[in-house]
């Protein structure tokens, strides 16, 4: 028997899906002969794809034809088209021959990535007052390609494990800082004013009255080892300032036409461990020449220490300085001396505490379990603390066998230390650092309840089960459908599923490289940091708008609405109607488009088209790479190496359009240009910082029009169009891209079949989002392996 009939005689034996027809005997190979063996074959080949010699025995080739087939990437454009039903028909009985593909190995464990830990950490020992933040000690994952979640890519060292014990240890030495029976009584710090520090020489002055600083780019602190806080807790910090110097000089300095801004937040005195500006500082505009008292509270963790900041003082003002000597706008005696711009006079800086609202602390509570402090003299008292540490940080039960080994290794360390909190603290460290903490380990199959557990915390809060999700798991009852259902609903309407929509839809559309080629200052002023967070953040409030509000994946591709603050609308050219109340706080609010705009949709966000681009120019080619890949789910293969680079006309002869048509007249590029260059062209519409326009330059006019999916758009607004008239071929990619986020691997051809059910059932609801998030969640590619 010849290979092709052997296939096509298999093909007929396996079921389809309820939204296709089952073959006929010899309906199936008459479709591989009509559509896909004339061009691979022994003789043609293309693509290194040999269809006319297949066996049952070919599963990967079996999966990957199912891919071609599903996403609509084969047939080409240009070759004749199966119907509908032709190409769910194939693809279908491929895929059943492609089930048999194997679950790799690996996805039986997967390490914790650097967020997950940060807020397991956090949860397991109740640190969630200050900015102390566990994943600060450990490095970068360093994830290629695919999420941040995918086992194979999180791969573990000998130094990363030294720094998950050190992140460990000083974890619980900030949850443990104290076992007293009694809270510490407050103390006051009043800080010297002539021993604050922080900006250079140049750009300070002090006496015993008051301390002045006038640079943007300083935390201002006290100088002596009292500013550093001994016992995490809640502080009340007071500072008297002014704003000082408006005009000392012919020519202005920054802030212009506005107040300095003093900024107070809380830094770490650990300069070679945790050290950032604090992502919550407060800002309090100042008055010039009158004084003022601001007081705040806030958490302050343990080696940690308030710090003032002028928040929009200039960065270098002696870079000013020296260019306006060379114009002549200022003399050499105006630039003599320290510099004397606008600045913040200090005369008060205090400090009282720590402050707690309950004894012992949240942290202290959390670790030990109990809210009176045990007496680690009485070894049941040890044996419940240790026991109930083992079940919260390896999130299963544990069995006596284990405990007697974390019994013994606790004693062994008290006799070295003969201190109780230092053993538990040193026993707890290796808990922490051991593989049932930082691996979510499953077995083959179906997960248990515990594992089950797990991969839904992990999948929508990105930290461990909860005490409602564990006792459900301890009970077996989170196996039961019912309850099932009603645990993953509480999850996603539940605030912490913000991380998950944040950081899936960053990795998903490569947010997460947003400014790492920022565009050129000087060919676009309006880009700046504040432009670049509003950016980002238009995309986060979009897609969890569309998850929370249960809409349609559709609006993904357009949309009649998205999320601006002043800055971004600027930007767009939209009138702004939020308000005047979110105007100074910058945030972003739901705003109707106008009903000529092409923003709608994600294609439209300038947080896409600044990634896309260099920072200089835009590429028809890097944006349509992008639209594939990310957008699409169906990345072209990587360039041949014998093939030159597209270099740009710089004397602009040739527009890039012409540029890239000889480009593609390059065998060897011509198959995946034609899929690329017309999507890149539709949003050649939108420069390197996603403004409209219709030009490149006073002659040079811009060109959107393409053909994609065999028909022809003028403009981005077409292209949507087209897009959105089989929501299914996106809706499938984000399944698939969700699917791999929760389950931590890549999905095989085993998984596709539950895949194909949820995008059916979900076209019956529009493809709502939630409920696409909901079928997957309840599905086996939850619940299994």
């Amino acid at each position: 028997m010849k290979p092709l009939t052997l296939l096509a005689t298999s093909l007929c034996f396996f079921p389809v899906f309820s939204n296709t027809r089952a073959a006929e005997p010899s309906n199936t190979p008459s479709l591989l002969q009509k559509y896909c063996v004339h061009c691979h074959n022994a003789d043609e080949n293309e693509g290194d794809v040999s269809l006319d010699q297949l066996t049952k025995e070919d599963v990967d080739l079996f999966g990957k034809i199912y891919e071609q087939l599903s996403s609509q990437q084969m047939p080409p454009d240009d070759e004749p088209q199966p119907t509908r039903e032709e190409r769910e028909r194939l693809a279908s009985q491929f895929l059943e021959l492609a089930k048999k593909t194997a679950v790799p190995e690996t996805a039986a464990m997967r390490r914790l990535n650097k967020r997950e830990y940060s807020n397991t950490v956090r949860d397991l020992l109740g640190i969630r007052g200050g900015i102390f933040d566990p994943g600060k000690f450990i490095y970068k994952d360093e994830v290629s390609e695919g999420f941040d979640t995918e086992g194979e890519a999180l791969v573990t060292s000998n130094e990363l494990l030294l720094e998950y014990l050190e992140a460990a240890q000083m974890s619980l030495r900030q949850a443990l800082f104290t076992l007293a029976s009694d809270a510490p009584k407050p103390n006051v710090i009043n800080v010297n004013t002539a021993k604050m520090t922080g900006a250079s020489r140049r750009y300070e002055t002090k006496d015993s009255q008051a301390y002045v600083f006038r640079v943007g780019k300083a935390k201002i602190h006290g100088n002596s080892p009292t500013q550093l806080m001994k016992m995490p807790g809640r502080y009340r910090i007071t500072v008297t300032a002014s704003a000082i110097d408006k005009d000392r000089y012919p020519i202005p300095f920054v802030p212009v036409n506005t107040p300095p801004v003093l900024g107070i937040g809380i830094a770490s005195g650990n300069r070679s461990g945790v050290s950032e500006f604090d992502r919550h500082e407060e800002k309090f505009s100042l008055t010039y020449n009158q004084e003022q008292t601001i007081q705040v509270e806030r958490w302050i963790d343990q080696g940690f220490h308030p710090y003032l900041r002028f928040a929009n003082g200039p960065g270098k003002p002696i870079t000013q300085i020296r260019a306006n000597l060379r114009r002549g706008k200022i003399t050499k005696a105006d630039a003599k001396g320290p510099f004397v711009g606008p600045g913040i006079r200090v005369t008060e800086f205090k400090i009282e505490g720590p402050f707690y609202d309950a004894w012992p602390p949240e942290s202290v509570r959390t670790t030990i379990g109990s809210d009176t402090v045990p007496k680690l003299e009485n070894a049941t008292a040890r044996l419940y603390l240790l026991g109930r540490f083992a079940r919260r940080t390896f999130r299963r039960r544990v069995s006596r066998e284990e405990m007697s080994l974390w019994v013994k290794y606790l004693n062994t360390r008290y006799t070295a230390t003969r201190d109780w909190r230092e053993a538990f603290i040193e026993t707890m460290t290796a808990m922490m650092a051991s593989p049932d903490f930082l691996y979510l380990q499953e077995d083959e199959d179906e997960l248990d309840a515990f594992q089950l557990a797990n991969r839904l915390s992990y999948f929508f809060w990105s930290t461990m089960p909860d005490r409602e999700l564990f006792l459900l798991a301890d009970s077996g009852k989170l196996t039961e459908p019912d309850v099932l259902q009603q645990q993953i609903i509480r999850l996603i309407d539940d605030p912490r599923s913000r991380r998950f929509s944040d950081s899936f839809v960053d990795q998903w559309l490569a947010l997460d490289t947003l400014g790492s080629m920022p565009p050129d200052s000087k060919l676009f002023r309006s880009y700046n940091a504040s432009v670049e967070a509003a950016m980002l953040a238009e995309t986060r409030e979009f897609f969890n708008h569309v998850l929370q509000e249960n809409h349609s994946v559709r609006d993904f591709i357009d949309s009649e609405y998205t999320f601006l603050n002043p800055q971004l609308a600027a930007l767009y050219g939209i009138p702004y109607e939020g308000g005047d109340a979110s105007i100074g706080s910058g945030k972003l609010v739901l705003s109707r488009l106008p009903k000529s705009s092409a923003r709608g949709g994600i294609l439209g966000h300038a947080s896409v088209l600044t990634l896309t681009s260099n920072g200089v120019e835009t590429s028809p080619v890097t944006r349509g790479v992008w639209v594939l890949a990310n957008f699409m789910g169906t990345p072209p293969p990587p360039p041949p190496a014998e093939v030159p680079a597209l270099v740009p006309d710089l004397n602009g002869a040739k527009t890039v359009r012409e540029l890239l048509e000889m480009h593609r007249s390059d065998p060897a590029c011509m198959n995946c240009h034609r899929r690329m260059d017309p999507l890149g062209f539709a949003l050649e519409a939108f420069d390197p910082v996603g403004r409209f326009r219709t030009k490149y330059s006073k002659r040079a006019k811009v060109s959107t029009q393409g053909r994609y999916m065999g028909q022809n758009f003028e403009d981005i607004t077409g292209l949507k169009q087209i897009l959105s008239k089989d929501v299914r071929l996106f809706a499938r990619n984000l399944i698939v891209r969700l699917a791999e986020y929760a389950k931590g691997r890549k999905l095989v051809p085993a998984d596709y079949a539950t895949v194909e059910e949820i995008l059916s059932e979900s076209q019956k609801d529009s493809f709502k989002l939630k409920r696409i998030i909901y079928m997957i969640a309840t599905s086996d590619l939850m619940t299994d392996r």
